[in-house]
């Protein structure tokens, strides 16, 4: 059932995204969307009217228009910001419009999303910086100087509007529908303020669709009350409402949860992330750390394996015809291609440096491994805290963001913060990796 030859036949499948999509039936380009959205029940409003739009596109041969919008309120993007532009390429690759909004006019206010606090005020220099770095990153992605792709900024549109145009706009808009929003009320009932223009954040999103007339926009899960209300504009301005395509938000690499049990996502404020422009041996070490559990949520959004694919590579663990670590090794390949221009030497040597730290040729250690002796009454964050100068509570905050890993007899183990307090005569003979460059065996 399962074989070597197996696992290369699905990572070449995997690494070679640059089939053409559109000549597929409008029945099979719904199936592979519909397979990747976020696991709830309204993750596309509505799916109806998007197979019955696929079908008009082929029909009159016009391609949809998809949207999705940018703020570009940071320099830096990691790879749960590349979810959507995945989804994205899959559509492009189907023959459709892409419609890329480049929010440089809601980047100076910030998508109020999801968060307890206002984001620090962008200048347009700001604005315009970030976006310069964005576009260079999202580009190991998806081609942004496509013919499929146009690009729009907002602030096109945005400055030009007149106020007597925004009062009658707002006047169709219930300001108590806006305030019930989960993340505005718990904001206001923890004491933290919200401003008018974050309340507006919203209704300037919709407005984008109002002025471009989109098919479909797609977004995370966070994005999903902004996506209704674009609906409600399109509406209110007698437009045919947008489909809405959402996605999962991708969990962070440590698979920490939340009190309701749900992953925390990926985001650079918890550390649990990885760059789209890191090192690929850096970054298939992070994709080799993270929990089981999260690997298969990472297959299932960073790559185009099937549901079919994904439920047989998690029976073959399952059963033992697989090991865990083979199938990981699979998602680190796969993941270092999608971000580096799926080059095979790069994925090669990438994984050829991992083994050489911590896989069939971990011999191959740094010469300056240092031995530190595990004492019977010490724990190990005390062991580590006086043999390497390092504070506990800094060593606690490096395994909470994965700055601490250890491997025994060739095989890598995900460290928690918790062993931090075990003793240090339980790790005889493992190797740690404590930082980027220290490396340090625990001996009795």
């Amino acid at each position: 059932m399962f074989n070597q030859s197996y696992i290369q036949e699905l990572e070449e499948k995997l690494l070679n995204p640059k089939v053409d999509l559109s000549d597929l039936t409008a029945e099979r380009q719904y199936e592979i969307i519909m397979a990747k959205v976020a696991d709830m029940s309204e993750a596309v409003v509505t799916p109806e009217d998007l197979l019955e739009r696929l079908k008009k596109s082929k029909q009159t041969g016009i391609p949809l228009k998809v949207k999705f919008g940018i703020d570009p309120t940071g320099p830096n993007i990691h790879i749960g910001h590349a979810v959507p532009l995945l989804r994205l390429r899959l559509f492009q690759r189907m023959g459709h419009q892409i419609c890329i909004i480049i929010g440089d006019f809601t980047a100076m206010i910030g998508d109020p999303s999801g968060r307890m606090d206002d984001r620090p005020a962008l200048s347009e220099e700001d604005v315009k910086n970030n976006m310069a770095t964005y576009e260079e990153q999202a580009a190991r992605v998806i081609d942004l100087k496509a013919s499929s792709i146009k690009k729009h900024y907002n602030s096109a549109w945005m400055n030009q509007i007149g106020m007597a145009q925004w009062i009658q706009i707002l006047k169709k808009v219930s300001l108590s529908s806006l305030l019930q929003r989960e993340d505005f009320r718990k904001r206001i009932s923890n004491g933290f303020g919200l401003s008018l223009a974050e309340v507006e954040y919203a209704l300037f999103m919709g407005y984008d669709s109002v002025v471009l007339k989109p098919d479909i926009e797609i977004g995370g899960l966070d994005q999903f009350l902004n996506m209704h209300m674009c609906r409600q504009m399109m509406a209110v301005h007698e437009q045919k409402p947008e489909i809405i395509v959402t996605n999962n938000i991708l969990a962070g690499t440590t698979g920490e949860r939340d009190e309701a049990g749900r992953f925390v996502k990926m985001s650079k404020s918890r550390g649990n992330y990885i760059p789209v422009t890191a090192e690929p041996y850096d970054m298939y070490g992070k994709v080799m750390s993270i929990p089981d559990e999260v690997m298969w949520l990472w297959f299932r959004e960073l790559t185009e394996i099937t549901s079919e694919e994904l439920s047989k590579l998690a029976s073959g663990v399952q059963d033992g015809y697989l090991h865990p670590k083979q199938v990981k090794q699979l998602l680190a390949r796969v993941v270092v291609g999608i971000f580096n221009y799926f080059d095979r030497q790069v994925i090669l040597k990438a994984q050829a440096d991992f083994d050489s730290k911590f896989g069939k040729n971990s011999s191959a250690l740094p010469d300056n491994l240092k031995e530190i002796a595990g004492g019977q009454t010490k724990s190990l964050v005390t062991v580590f805290s006086e043999d390497l100068g390092l504070s506990k509570s800094e060593l606690f905050r490096m395994a909470k963001q994965n700055g601490i890993k250890f491997f025994k007899n060739e095989e890598y183990f995900r460290f928690k913060e918790a062993d931090l307090h075990l003793p240090s005569t339980d790790f005889i003979d493992f190797v740690f990796k404590v930082g980027k460059k220290v490396f340090v065996k625990i001996v009795s």
